[in-house]
């Protein structure tokens, strides 16, 4: 089940990068900014900025699940769509679509073999994103293989919460790992992300042990990690577990939010404020303090 394959990626990786999205993710952060990757199944997107207000797909479900609000806007009733798909055949403008298909690996490599010439000229290649492609640990290996056999880098982004059988299994296959850390504290990270941190950090450990390319991502999130003690103890267990592992500090930011009225949820992290470029430069210098190697992603 993959929900995006995005090409001409100048992140995640070296190069021009493909990135596959895979859908499904063991936590639920509350300031994600892809809530459509967090179910593995099939959902409906509904784009208001799209929405010419013409009313074909209003006629066209047959469910009776679409209808307009007195104010104009289109309204989605997921009680009662069936997800049959007609209201996004008829919709002349895109505002309605689905976000989750069922690919084959023969069907993601006809779009990574698009690209090749530029991973060729620019080092670039495929990375596996989500979602956690370690929740479809099999489609993520076959995927992998492929990619292994016609010569492409690859490379994973990951938020650790899984059998450690399976991360062991595709590192070999991986040229980088991109490794998320949100907090080193168990009580903190189940508030935050519906999860305790402890499988995540004991993966962490053996993966830097097997893996020569390994870079630690701590996404800077205003009133969950973002102060000085808590990157001073991610920073420290990171040293003391991870040694000269380096470490991307990601700045939160609100780009999601729109995405969660477009699936008829409500943004957990609403009203939160923005990380300024002086908090980053301090939080870096503290884990280079550290003699952690870090750079920040504004």
């Amino acid at each position: 089940m993959i929900f995006d394959i995005q090409r001409y990626s100048l992140h995640d990786g070296s190069g021009l990068r493909t990135i596959v999205f895979f859908k499904g993710c063991p936590l639920r952060c509350r300031w994600c900014s892809n809530p459509e990757s967090q179910g593995s199944e099939k959902e409906i997107f509904l784009s208001e900025l799209n929405c010419i207000r013409c009313g074909t797909c209003v006629g066209a479900c047959p469910r009776g699940a679409l209808s307009f609000e007195p104010s104009g806007s289109l309204v989605l009733d997921r009680t009662q769509c069936d997800l049959c798909g007609e209201c996004i055949e008829a919709c002349p403008s895109g505002a309605l679509r689905f976000s989750g298909e069922v690919y084959g690996v023969e069907d993601v490599m006809k779009a990574v073999r698009r690209d090749i010439p530029f991973y060729r000229c620019s080092g670039g290649g495929v990375t596996l994103s989500g979602g956690e492609p370690l929740q479809q640990w099999q489609f993520a290996e076959a995927l992998l293989e492929a990619c292994y056999h016609e010569g492409i880098d690859t490379a994973m982004e990951t938020c650790g919460f899984a059998a450690w059988e399976h991360l062991e299994r595709l590192s070999p296959l991986l040229g980088q790992i991109f490794y998320d850390v949100k907090h080193v504290d168990p009580e903190r990270h189940q508030a935050g992300t519906g999860q305790e941190c402890g499988i995540i950090l004991d993966n962490l450990k053996k993966l830097v042990t097997l893996h020569p390319d390994v870079v630690i991502r701590v996404p800077v999130i205003p009133g969950f990690n973002a102060d000085g003690e808590d990157m001073g103890r991610i920073a420290r267990w990171v040293r003391d577990n991870a040694g000269r592992t380096p470490v991307e500090l990601m700045a939160y930011h609100r780009y999601g939010e729109k995405k969660y009225e477009s699936l008829g949820r409500e943004y957990p992290w609403k009203g939160a404020p923005s990380v300024s470029r002086e908090e980053m430069d301090g939080f870096r210098a503290l884990f280079e303090n550290m003699g952690v190697p870090c750079r920040q992603i504004n």
